[in-house]
């Protein structure tokens, strides 16, 4: 018998039992880069579908990621680490005598806080999310190896000058300094520290995104009919993370992006509300007046139906005619993109469109005033224009439909207009 290194025989491969299904397939486990070792994603032959496997407090704990995406595995690995860790070590925090509590002991248990909240329904994931990177990537590199209760404000006003030679906007620090707070809050409510630190103020410019000139608006709509079919270039999706083959099946000008264009225009919706209007969120009314009313989903806080203008009707109408002869129209089907079942990439796929149609009709990426423009900037137009031209439209009826406030509104979307866009207004006189 031939014998190889180790002693191992050439035809051991034929009496060894054969691998189980659900064993990790070993060239695709990998660990997870910052994290620790013990947290490794992987595959099975048993499912197409990415695994995590974490060890914690002597215990294996092991899911399905639901996903083939490594990138997307990843990421959701990590959330998986911080809410499993959450929960088995979130509970309290363990005094040492040897040591001072620092920063870092008490991230873990601030967000298990935080992850209640969630639960609750009084934050969301994805804040929570942000909320742990911010601590992870800028503010525990900073502070995690301090005591907690010697911090202070010259440290907090130092952090804050270094985020800024980092390049943060101003409102990016302030959402930093936020972040350290609910730290220092946690603390606090568990005595560890007499009183909170005084924490520097960071005075915050507001930036609205500019809007489209009527003229604009019409051209966008045109060229997006235009460029159907037509494939975005790599220029415009080169900072994609989605991966090649997203941008090969997605990268192109989809029919529904005229649509899109007009439907936000008349329709006061968010962009992150394309994601998830169904058929069944939108409704036909007939009366006086013709419009849509779209129940759509919570967001930010608020769930009242927006009440769309008459030329959204037409334009739902036909989007729903063109869906229903390609398969689709149901009411659980989406409204736009109903082929896409990531909703995460609808967004992307429509700014890879919108950026590329915008470009191709000449339309610069700011306004006049320096004010950037991107996909948001249809519900500024929308806003604005309502503002321009509606008969004495006033600002709580335009807020509360837009599922916004006031303040808001005088804040981001009346700042696009100028005294003389209203001259009729300011020189009528009362009959």
């Amino acid at each position: 018998m031939q014998v190889f290194e180790h002693g191992a025989a050439a035809n051991d491969t034929q009496y060894l039992p054969a691998r189980h299904r659900t064993l990790p397939i070993p060239e695709s486990v990998t660990p997870i880069a910052n994290y620790p070792t013990k947290l490794r994603i992987f595959k099975t032959l048993a499912s197409r579908y990415w695994q995590v496997r974490c060890y914690l407090r002597g215990k294996t704990y092991t899911q399905s990621l639901k996903t083939t995406n490594k990138s997307a595995a990843i990421s959701q690995a990590k959330q998986f680490f911080h809410i499993k860790t959450a929960e088995l070590y979130g509970e309290h925090v363990v005094v040492r005598e040897d040591r001072p509590v620092i920063f870092n002991d008490l991230v873990v248990a601030t967000l298990a806080q935080q992850q209640a909240r969630v639960e609750r329904g009084e934050l969301t994931a994805l804040s929570l999310a942000i909320l742990r990177s911010r601590l992870s990537k800028n503010i525990q590199p900073c502070f995690g190896a301090m005591p907690i209760d010697t911090i202070n404000y010259q440290h907090l006003t130092d952090f804050v000058q270094r985020l800024n030679q980092k390049g943060l906007s101003p409102t990016s620090i302030q959402q930093h300094i936020v972040a350290a707070r609910k730290v220092f809050h946690y603390a606090h409510g568990m005595n560890l520290i007499k009183s909170l630190p005084r924490f520097p103020s960071v005075k915050i410019k507001s930036q609205p995104r500019g809007s489209f000139t009527v003229g604009e608006y019409r051209s966008l709509v045109s060229w997006a009919r235009r460029l159907i079919g037509t494939r975005v270039p790599t220029s415009v999706t080169a900072k994609s993370r989605r991966g090649e083959l997203n941008v090969n099946q997605y990268g192109r000008i989809s029919t529904d992006l005229a649509w899109l264009i007009r439907f936000m225009v008349n329709g006061f919706m968010r962009p992150s509300d394309i994601k998830f209007l169904q058929h069944q969120h939108v409704t036909v009314v007939r009366a006086k007046h013709i419009y849509l009313r779209l129940n759509l989903p919570e967001t930010k806080k608020h769930d009242k139906p927006i009440v769309t203008l008459q030329p959204a009707v037409h334009v739902y109408e036909r989007l729903l005619a063109w869906q229903v002869s390609q398969g689709y129209g149901k009411p659980t089907d989406y409204v736009f993109l109903p082929e896409q079942s990531n909703r995460d990439l609808v967004l992307e796929t429509y700014r890879w469109q919108f950026t590329w149609t915008q470009q191709q009709a000449g339309i610069g990426k700011n306004a006049a005033n320096g004010q950037s423009r991107t996909l948001y900037s249809l519900r500024h137009s929308s806003m604005t224009f309502r503002l321009l031209y509606g008969k004495n439209i006033d600002l709580l009826t335009l807020a509360r439909n837009a599922r916004t406030s006031v303040e808001m509104v005088e804040k981001f979307y009346s700042s696009n207009l100028a005294a003389e866009m209203n001259i009729d207004l300011l020189q009528g006189r009362r009959d």
